[in-house]
């Protein structure tokens, strides 16, 4: 698997992409040489559709559809506490 520091990777992002897809290899990304992310191809199936809308089919075929309205709480600095203060 081909390596990439994350300053190369962020300088020629849409390049990596590209070679990700046609090579349908993984690239590793490292900062200062240690992983931190890998970037994988993905597939397409016949009916042309990528393996992340499959998952969703069969998601969606076990569990059902979700129609509920997520709510997201309110920020507020209240709600997070310094780990430095005990």
């Amino acid at each position: 698997m081909e390596t990439i520091g994350i300053f190369e990777a962020k300088t020629h992002f849409s390049e990596i992409c590209e070679k990700v897809f046609k090579k349908k290899e993984p690239i590793l990304i490292t900062k200062r040489g240690i992983p931190i992310v890998k970037i994988n191809p993905i597939t397409i199936s016949e009916k042309g559709h990528s393996d992340i809308w499959n998952s969703r089919e069969n998601y969606i075929r076990k569990h059902g559809n979700i129609n509920e309205e997520l709510e997201i709480p309110e920020r507020t600095i209240n709600n997070y506490k310094n780990p430095l203060n005990k």
